[in-house]
């Protein structure tokens, strides 16, 4: 891979060369760039060499379109599309080369760019290839559990879904038919197999496609199947709406759409907090719905999805408050932002992308501005209640989406609040939030000219909430300061009210006078920055250079400070550069001589305000060089040399030194040429400096001056930093027009400082003066013998300093021919790299033609080798040397001299996030801040320095490589660490490095080195462990192939740390192993578009590259070879441990592949290890055995069937049960109980098969094996495994070590186990069986749980065995099998139960039902036997499990079994019901009505509820009929057959609709039966029945509801409601209609916006809900108020005038004359507190908002506060709510009322006093 992988973001227009022509100097033609790539990438291809060859050659590609973007010919782009994509899609695949090719096919195809230039017509991909690809990475074979064969599947997941959405827009137009006829014969509802067939229908069908052969052909399907069924395509169906806007009708599915996302948010619903929606839905697919509401916009419906979504955001406003925190706040703040976010991106969609093929949206579906205004003034009320009540740092993206959507809607109410809430001194986190907003939207008040004139203002009042007192206020008010100067020019232009008197406007002259306030202003920030620096100091100024300097390093000290300290630092250094850079000159005089005299009268630490005080002096330097050096250089170098007088080299110097020094390091910025006067005195000053070898610090900050002196004159830096092109000494430009504008990269001009020949030559003389004489002086130490470390690590740093400032002008040395491959055998493969890459280097600068330069990087390695050399020989000890030695070398070898990519990262980070927050794409993506624009050619002129390609491993490298090597074997933990650093850093970029660095290491893993010490050992395992080091070795077979023996022979040492790291070393191999490629294919498509792209080789050459691509395959196959034969060697011998032999066992695991040979020796190794004492060397062989027999099944023949000749589907949809599908249902007549019979009967064991239309070609595996025990057609490896099995010693021992506990307390069956004994017996037939039998007789007798769990595993694996077996065994197996299952039913307990249903649900998973009737009729012979309680449940357990897998091929079954349940629903025992009703699930569970499917022939739920209503009648007179409290005890009595039956009916529906999730929609005839869930739930004599009733109307009144089931649903209801009469003598309870109004209410809530389209129901409930308003019983008028006043939020009901008058009319029923304030028993009164309740409810349903209906209904609402005392009561309450949740934001909720409202309710609001 390249060194630096930074992936920019494709620029629109041309692409990534636009920056390359801002850069000051010519760059390399692209032409012949790509032209040299493209003809090496073709030659890869054609020769075979892919794993090194493409792989270089691509990453060559990949940083070609970094730097230039896509800037080749279109035909040779098409082509390198086709022809990576057929080399992804071919069969024989390389796991690392695809991943690699994957990656560059992404590269090459997903950009929006490149899509741009091609169209449909331009290319075309075959879409079956890939598919088959991705059903082999994700859903193969070889993937189950102990079957991984292909080790790095997993990691190619992420790379093949990447080439599938790049591809998908390029399928063929007929590809969307193959694709359905391939994957709609999978979906079935009740089959795990639909999950696959989502996922492909999601991840492949192209919805860019015409729509007659596009979305028309799967729309209502996928429509249909969402509303029916738990089947999804959200990500399809938002692709969908996406690109194809105005060209589907999406009207009727809106209601639904917003259902299903009110659905996902999960909010609570009235005082029971029942949750609307399901508490496991994919956050995911949330966030998927959600967007697809932004793209159902456009024509007719964007009216509708607004109205829709303004109900929404009503429903929500209250729990988004940050008082209401729950749960559903994330989802609600998810929500908010991915709502925000993509209504952004369409709006930038419409306005700037319409020219790309796939987005262009019709002209009548764009959205207006005023559709845009509307929808920002709906998300407003959420997104400003949290932005203002302290919950910013979540909601200010949301708010800067609107500010850009519409900052004429959001500006104004910002700024109503922005003043105040700046100033707030009791609520902090209101400052905060202000200050995240001001910052988000402070370019938008910029170009809003309105808002401009109070920037200024808003700046000032920011000043004070910078404070040393609150850290995290004072960031985020300097990140506002910075993003203000960075697009404001902080220019006084007061003077233009005078120049241009004809010109003047109100708003522009106030803007215009505030310019005056800036230097004010800027004067008071400064010394508040001065101010923030000065606190940050540490104490103890003048004691800095003790022993505790050490633990005060940089590092320990941001870990030390907490975070608000240190973005304080950074937001400083950033407010600071841009005030800097966009000031006028007379600002920067008053900037610069403040921060001298701060400079020169302060003195402070230098770890930390030194450090941020010289950032800030670096800044001014950088930008106003000339005046800086001219102020500070003089002052700074009198009083350096004036310290440094009274020096003395005891180890500590003066703080006053320290800091005055630091100060003068940190003005080494800016240009160059400003620097050479004052060279000669600095180089003088750094000289005496370096001098005091013993004062550390005093030497750092030298040797740091040392790299800024060269850094300064090398460095190529742009020198025009202003957001404006203008001077800003014009007086008569008006700077207030360019706040916030951006400009484009045409109009941008830069001024580049380039050092030219004075530079150069002073760059030579310091290098002369400091870096050769450091060599001098380190060559004399040697000479001299001289043993002072300070005096040697002094002059090596220095050495560095110099050699990796100026690295970038000394050239690499190493001119020799690159080292070869080491031999292995008699072969020798050349690995370097034939073609040469000198034409693709990137020419950045001016080489200087100097001697000293030139050999200077040569002449350093070579003092350094000889330092090290003497070091080791006479200061082995010196470990600071020697780290400094270790960053030498690699700086010697590798760095080039310029930034490293870690700065480069963060540089980048820096930018993204800038932009992120100043950039407004709406104003079009070519338009960006200057200053934005600055940073991006700055990190283009930095990534083209840091893009380097790996470079030749030479003799010369290797050399002083051995001297890391060394270092990385040291004694010395320190020294280790770094040298591995370095070691890994350097052999990443050198060519073959590794190649020669990996067997020199493995030498001391060997036991036999009795010269290696221990220390050395750990750094060898350490070394090895390296990741680039790791995952280069784990995947050649050349290297790992004396790698992994030695880590497993590694044993000569016992120390924990040892241990420790080499199972560590071992983790990693095994993570970072790919299953090897033995045969390099090409294939013939590959070849043809290789040659296409860059002309057809020559045989020769073609005949040279596969030739030696044959020998390499020969080699890896020969070293994978002698890897498994020097492992099996190991485990094998005596002398390795148990722990080497679990490790060494792993590795041979990992190991195996498909086609690996394996001798008699190995599988005879690992059989008798089966029964090893070790627990983890039995689990490893279990596993090799494993793989070992699965590789040993035979392959049996498919049968190709023809559904046709069985029957004719005839008119009818063709899903569901159907005549040509009967021949596969389950029938008690027909079972195949014969030899004859079964060999004739076609069993098709995928449930899916046939319940969906056919496939063109149904394949199914039929053949029966009659040679199953013919010993004969064994090959040597069967015989071994059969011999061992058929020994009844080894059994014996096999079965007492595998029926131990693996998990106390906690057993359950293994997988890994089941697959294991599944295929002994698929393979060996019956016959193995018989050793085990008296065994498993024995366990299943039993009662430990071990014994049953063996048993459990052993019988299931036999039974899935027997697909195959002859009709003569299969009856043998099932004659023992039953024989143990009744006797586990007769031992079987709470703790083992699990484990036979385990057992049993696998045995009969993607079975064909036909095959397993013995077992069916075993299991219905024992329904409710009466044997025990548990017998009976346990049963029905296992019952269940067999009907659940059986599908909808057993409907006759479960017709016979819902015959038997039904008789049974009165069982007298709770736990036997519970399993009814989860039996019913079963049996009900295909009563689904699927989109275009017919009805099915299993039990029909309305069928079921037909047979059970008529079962409750004796309840209608108790519950409907009777008064309530005189039947209550007697109607519940335990006897009573009919509650038994509503229990059980209850948990049916509780299991069904809860825990399963409901598998279909409520059928209407459910809702009778609801209506005694409702009577039945207030009892308080039955608390289970009263639990049940609870629960079950909880799932069900959050269920979403089919049109047809609203009127049913409603009607439930209104039987409780409306069974009273008027004396109270008949009818429901009043606590029962209670629950009746509750489950009304959640029910309405849920399916809000479908009642919405019926506004029939619409009224029912309206008209209900007022007549309960006149109830005699209290509670029942509170929760019908409560339940209006909550729907109202929604928007239910149209009519708000017409129920509010409704009320009032209610509200004023005269009393009767002589009514009393405390009567209550007056029908008068009930009607009026009814009315007076709802009207209480409809106010406080709005806690934080004041609808405009509101003030008149408090008014209102006055006139009753003195009456009567239930009434006054209900007021009070209301009133003090009122005043507590509209407190905070009064000063705005009162502008609603006029002044006589505001009269009254102030009023109502103040209590009275004893003084009034």
């Amino acid at each position: 891979t390249l060194l630096y992988t930074i992936k920019f973001e494709m620029d629109e227009g041309g692409g990534n060369d636009k920056w390359n022509k801002l850069l000051p100097y010519e760059t390399d033609p692209p032409e012949e760039v790509f032209a040299a790539i493209k003809k090496n990438i073709s030659q890869a291809f054609q020769q075979k060499d892919l794993a090194r060859g493409l792989k270089f050659w691509s990453d060559h590609l990949s940083m070609y379109i970094k730097i230039y973007g896509y800037q080749m010919p279109k035909d040779d782009l098409i082509t390198l599309i086709k022809l990576y994509y057929s080399y992804i899609v071919q069969e024989d695949i390389n796991i690392p080369v695809v991943g690699t090719a994957g990656r560059i096919f992404t590269v090459l195809l997903s950009r929006q760019k490149v899509k741009k230039r091609i169209t449909r017509e331009d290319l075309t991909l075959e879409w079956r290839p890939l598919y088959n690809l991705f059903k082999e990475i994700f859903f193969g074979k070889t993937r189950v559990c102990n079957r991984n064969f292909k080790v790095g599947y997993v990691q190619l997941e992420g790379t093949v879904r990447n080439v599938v959405s790049a591809a998908r827009d390029y399928f063929s137009d007929d590809a969307t038919q193959e694709m359905l006829n391939e994957w709609e014969p999978m979906i079935c509802p009740q089959d795990s197999k639909a999950q696959s067939a989502i996922t492909y229908i999601s991840m492949f069908l192209p919805v860019t496609v015409p729509a007659q052969s596009g979305f028309n052909l799967w729309f209502d399907m996928a429509i249909g199947l969402m509303k029916t069924t738990t089947i999804a395509f959200p990500a399809l169906l938002l692709r969908l709406a996406k690109y194809n806007v105005g060209k589907l009708d999406w009207k009727p599915h809106i209601p639904w759409i917003f259902t299903l996302t009110l659905h996902d948010l999960n909010l609570p619903v009235g005082e029971s907090h029942t949750f609307a929606g399901s508490p496991l839905a994919n956050h995911k697919h949330c966030s998927t719905k959600t967007e697809i509401i932004v793209w159902l916009m456009g024509g007719e419906c964007t009216d509708m999805v607004l109205d829709h979504l303004e109900s929404l955001t009503n429903t929500y406003q209250t729990f988004i408050h940050p008082s209401n925190r729950g749960k559903w706040t994330m989802k609600l703040m998810s929500f908010v932002n991915t709502l925000c976010q993509s209504f952004l991106r369409r709006i930038e969609m419409e306005r700037h992308e319409q020219n790309i093929w796939f987005k262009q949206i019709p002209e009548s579906h764009r959205l207006s501005q005023d559709n845009i205004d509307r929808f920002v003034r709906i998300m407003l009320p959420g997104v400003k209640l949290s932005m203002f009540n302290g919950n910013s740092s979540n909601f200010q993206h949301d708010y800067q989406c609107l500010v850009r959507l519409s900052p004429h809607v959001v500006l104004p109410i910002y700024l109503e609040h922005a003043f105040e809430s700046i100033e707030s001194i009791i609520e902090p986190q209101r400052v905060t939030t202000a200050l995240c907003s001001f910052a988000v939207s402070l370019r938008a008040l910029c170009l809003h000219e309105p808002s401009k004139q109070h920037v200024i203002p808003l700046l000032n009042s920011l000043l004070p909430t910078i404070s040393s007192n609150d850290l995290t206020k004072s960031w985020i008010a300097l990140l506002a300061f910075s993003f203000a100067f960075s697009m404001i020019p902080v220019v006084d232009c007061s003077h233009l009210v005078d120049q241009q008197p004809g010109k003047r406007k109100k708003q522009l002259e106030k803007v215009w006078r505030s310019t005056a306030q800036f230097k004010d202003m800027v004067a008071v920030f400064v010394d508040k920055l001065m101010n923030l620096i000065e606190v940050s100091a540490m104490e103890d100024t003048g004691n800095l250079n003790t022993v505790n300097h050490k633990a005060r390093n940089t590092k320990n000290l941001k870990n030390a400070s907490s975070i608000p300290d240190y973005l304080a630092e950074g937001s400083i250094y950033m407010s600071f550069d841009s005030l800097i850079r966009n000031a006028s000159d007379d600002i920067r005089d008053m900037i610069l001589d403040k921060v001298f005299r701060y400079v020169t009268t302060t003195t402070l630490e230098v770890e930390i305000a030194g450090k941020t005080m010289g950032d800030a002096l670096s800044n001014l330097s950088n930008t106003y060089t000339e005046k800086t050096l001219k102020k500070f250089m003089p002052y700074l170098l009198r009083e350096c040399n004036t310290l440094l007088n009274d020096e003395n080299d005891s180890g500590v110097s003066s703080a006053e030194l320290l800091w005055n020094l630091t100060m003068l390091r940190s003005i080494l910025r800016g240009r160059g040429d400003c620097f050479l006067p004052y060279l000669g005195e600095v180089q003088d000053l750094l000289e005496r400096c370096l001098k005091f070898h013993n004062s550390r610090q005093l030497v750092t900050i030298a040797v740091k001056a040392v790299s800024d002196m060269l850094y300064l004159l090398l460095k190529l830096k742009t020198l025009d930093f202003q957001s404006c092109q203008h001077s800003y000494n014009d007086k008569t430009f008006d700077f207030t027009a360019v706040w916030g504008v951006g400009v484009s990269t045409d109009e941008i001009k830069l001024e580049w400082y380039v050092p030219g020949e004075a530079e150069y030559a002073a760059v030579n003389g310091i290098v002369e003066r400091f870096g050769v004489s450091a060599m001098n002086k380190l060559n004399q130490y040697v000479t001299e013998k001289n043993t002072n470390k300070e005096q040697f690590q002094v002059q090596l740093r220095v050495l560095r300093a110099v050699q990796k400032t100026a690295g970038h002008i000394m050239p690499m040395f190493g001119g020799d021919s690159p080292l070869k491959v080491p031999k292995y055998g008699d072969h020798e493969v050349d690995e370097t790299v034939r073609v040469p890459i000198d034409n693709l280097k990137i020419k950045i600068g001016v080489e200087c033609d100097s001697e000293v330069l030139r050999s200077f990087r040569f002449n350093a390695a070579e003092t350094v080798k000889t330092v090290y050399d003497y070091l080791i020989a006479n200061a082995a000890d010196d470990v600071k040397s020697f780290e400094i030695i270790c960053c030498l070398l690699e700086d010697i070898m590798t760095h080039k001299g310029y930034d490293g990519t870690v700065k480069m990262k963060k540089e980048h980070t820096k930018y993204k996030s800038v932009k992120q927050m100043l950039d407004d794409k709406l104003a079009g993506k070519k338009k960006q801040l200057r200053m934005v624009v600055i940073h991006r050619i700055y990190l283009q002129q930095q990534y083209r320095q840091n893009a380097e390609l790996f470079s030749p491993y030479t003799e010369l490298h290797h050399r002083y490589t051995q001297c890391l090597v060394e270092m990385a074997l040291s004694h010395y933990t320190i020294v280790r660490k770094q040298a591995q650093r370095c070691l890994k850093k350097c052999l990443t970029v050198m060519v073959n490095a590794r190649w020669f660095f990996v067997p020199q290491i493995v030498r001391y893993l060997e036991p036999g080195a009795s010269d290696v010490s221990h220390e050395q050992l750990k750094g060898a395992i350490y070394s090895l462990g390296m990741r680039r080091i790791t995952d280069y070795f784990a995947t050649q077979p050349l290297l790992f192939s004396n790698v992994f023996p030695a880590i497993c022979k590694a044993q000569h040492s016992e120390k924990d740390s040892i241990i420790n790291a080499i199972e560590q070393l071992a983790d990693f191999v095994i993570d970072e192993y790919r299953t090897c490629t033995f045969n390099t294919a090409v294939s013939a498509e590959v070849i043809k578009h290789a040659e296409k792209l860059s002309g057809k080789l020559s045989d020769t050459l073609v005949q040279q590259g596969q030739a030696i691509a044959k020998l390499k395959d020969d080699l890896n196959r020969e070293s994978y070879n002698l890897t498994v034969n020097r492992l099996l060697e190991i485990l094998q011998s005596e002398s390795t441990t148990w722990r080497f032999l679990d490790l060494t066992g792993d590795i041979m695991g990992t190991i195996i592949q498909h086609d690996t040979v394996f001798s008699p020796s190995f599988v005879q190794t690992f059989l008798n290890f089966l029964t090893h004492d070790s627990i983890g060397t039995r689990m490893i062989s279990f596993r090799v055995v494993s793989k070992i027999i699965y590789l040993q099944r035979r392959v049996y023949k498919e049968t190709v069937l023809d559904p046709g000749k069985f029957a004719e589907d005839g008119p009818g949809p063709p899903i569901g049960e159907r005549p040509s599908n009967m021949w596969l249902q389950y029938q008690a007549s027909e079972i195949p109980d014969t030899a004859e019979k079964y060999e004739r009967c076609v069993f098709v064991d995928k449930p899916h098969i046939g319940f969906n239309r056919w496939s063109k070609e149904v394949k199914v595996c039929i053949e029966i094996d009659n040679e199953m025990d013919n010993v004969a057609r064994y090959s040597d490896i069967d015989r071994l495994v059969v011999e061992r099995f058929k020994d009844p010693a080894f059994v014996e021992r096999f079965i007492e070590l595998y029926s131990l506990e693996d998990n106390k307390g906690a057993e359950k069956t293994n997988v890994i186990r089941n697959h294991f004994y599944r295929d002994l017996f698929r393979n060996y037939g019956w016959s193995l069986f018989e050793l085990f039998k008296p065994k498993m007789e024995e366990f299943v007798s039993g009662q430990i749980e071990s014994q049953h769990r063996f048993a459990a595993e052993f019988i299931c694996a036999v039974t899935r065995g027997s697909k195959h077996w002859p009709f003569k065994d299969i009856q043998k197996m099932w004659d023992t099998i039953l024989e143990l299952l009744s006797k586990v039913m007769s031992s079987v307990s709470s703790e083992t139960i699990n484990m036979w249903v385990v057992c049993i649900s696998s045995i009969v998973e993607d079975r064909d039902p036909r095959r397993f009737s013995r077992l069916i009729h075993e299991a219905s012979r024992e329904f409710l036997s009466g044997r025990t309680i548990f017998h009976d449940t346990s049963n029905l357990y296992l019952l269940e499990i067999i009907v659940a897998q059986f599908e909808w091929k057993y409907a006759e079954g479960l017709h016979s079994l819902l015959d038997r349940v039904c008789l049974n629903l009165n069982n007298n025992y709770k736990n036997v019901r519970d399993r009814l009703g989860q039996l019913l699930h079963r049996c009900l569970a295909h009563d689904t009505i699927m989109h275009n499917s017919r009805k099915t022939i299993s039990p029909h739920q309305s069928d079921f509820m037909g047979r059970v209503i008529p079962l409750l009648t004796s309840l209608d007179e108790g519950l409907f009929g009777t008064e309530w409290v005189v039947v209550n005890k007697l109607s519940l009595s335990d006897d009573n057959d009919a509650i038994k039956i509503v229990k059980t009916v209850a948990s049916y529906l509780i299991y069904s609709r809860c825990f399963m999730h409901g598998h279909g929609q409520l059928v209407p005839d459910i809702f009778p039966f609801i209506s005694y869930l409702i009577a039945l739930e207030p009892n308080e004599v039955d608390p289970d029945l009263k639990a049940l009733c609870t629960k079950a109307l909880s799932c069900l009144s959050r269920e979403i509801l089919p049109d047809h089931s609203l009127a049913p649903a409603i009607d439930a209801v209104k039987k409780v409601v409306n069974s009273t009469n008027e004396d109270r003598t008949v009818g429901c309870s009043w606590k029962a209609k209670c629950t009746a109004l509750v489950y009304l209410q959640v029910m309405s809530f849920c399916n809000v916006y479908k009642l919405r389209t019926h506004q029939q129901h619409v009224d029912d409930i309206k008209n209900l809900l007022l007549s309960c308003l006149e109830s005699p019983q209290v509670e029942v008028r509170q929760i019908a108020g409560q339940t209006i006043g909550g729907l109202m939020i929604t928007s239910l009901f149209s009519d708000v005038s017409e129920i509010i008058q409704q009320l009032k009319d209610m509200a004023r029923t005269p009393l009767p004359p002589g009514t009393k304030k405390s009567q209550t028993d007056i029908k008068e009164i009930w009607i009026r507190h009814g009315a007076i309740k709802t009207l209480c409810s409809l106010v406080e349903s709005f806690p934080y908002s004041i609808p405009d209906w509101m003030p008149e209904i408090i008014v209102f609402l006055a006139e009753y506060t003195r009456g009567n005392v239930m009434i006054a009561n209900c007021m009070a309450s209301c009133m003090s709510n009122f005043k507590r949740t509209h407190l905070d934001s009064w000063e705005e909720h009162k502008l609603k009322f006029n002044e006589d409202q505001l009269a009254i309710l102030q009023d109502l609001l103040v209590s009275p006093t004893y003084y009034a």
